[in-house]
């Protein structure tokens, strides 16, 4: 298996991180790919992936992480992917995107957050599309907004994945259509997750990738507890009962897309 997308820096930080990569490896999850939301995580994401080689990782700033001082870090972010003995280089630009979920009341100070994310978010997009790198795209309530921007940016859309994906099935159709992909976590397992379920098995298999965005959405019966990358296991058996396959097939399917889709070694 892979996880195609899992925040490690609490572990990192809590010093379990060694505990957390070994559960993973016992429970079949053979890579990891990381993602940043700062700027301040790129190096520490670098870090990990020098030390621990089964972890990869993606360098980009979510849009409710933004600042100010992202602009002048943002300058820095091509020369990332200039890997060096000591500095590996990122698999994707990520994670990135739009996410209007909670704005504020007032029309006037929401406008002015999504505009800022919107800046942000097609910065980035831009140096992917300088770098020819893969995309990863957290869309919350925005998944025409980021499917719009990503069109303006000239990133071909097969370099894309929609991360734990939220929208519609027909936003994923269109995707689909596209070139790009959705990925799914352990919300699949949750009783009112109808609708994500309808759009997981609405996608041709040769594009399903499987994450846990640990150490968030923990899937059930393990709801509420701290999400790990060995609970993939769970997610997978509960995607391939879904699909009539084995845990076997869907494991294996899963984590070949996702190593050909981060070409990762």
């Amino acid at each position: 298996m892979v996880d195609s997308h899992a925040h490690l820096d609490l572990f990192a930080k809590n010093g379990t991180l060694g505990e957390v990569l070994a559960r993973a490896q016992s429970a079949g999850v053979e890579r990891i790919v990381a993602c940043s939301t700062t700027p301040e995580e790129w190096s520490l994401y670098a870090g990990i992936s020098k030390e621990f080689p089964q972890v990869a990782w993606q360098a980009g700033v979510h849009p409710t992480e933004i600042k100010d001082s992202d602009d002048i870090a943002l300058d820095a972010l091509s020369s990332l992917f200039a890997e060096t003995p000591s500095f590996p280089a990122p698999v994707a630009v990520g994670e990135i995107g739009l996410d209007f979920h909670r704005l504020p009341a007032d029309p006037a100070e929401a406008q002015k957050i999504k505009d800022r994310q919107m800046q942000i978010f097609s910065r980035q997009l831009a140096t992917a599309a300088d770098l020819g790198a893969k995309v990863c795209v957290h869309a919350r309530d925005a998944v025409r907004e980021c499917i719009d921007a990503i069109e303006r940016s000239g990133v071909p859309f097969e370099n894309v994945v929609f991360h734990c994906f939220a929208g519609t099935p027909e936003e994923l159709a269109e995707l689909n259509e596209r070139g790009a992909r959705g990925s799914f976590t352990g919300v699949i397992t949750y009783k009112n997750a109808g609708q994500m379920r309808r759009a997981m098995l609405s996608q041709p298999l040769e594009l399903l990738m499987r994450e846990t965005d640990c150490p968030y959405l923990a899937p059930i019966p393990r709801r509420g507890e701290t999400c790990e990358s060995a609970m993939l296991a769970i997610t997978c058996a509960a995607a391939a009962e879904l699909f009539g396959k084995t845990e076997k097939y869907m494991s294996a399917l899963t984590g070949e897309n996702a190593k050909n889709f981060f070409a990762l070694r």
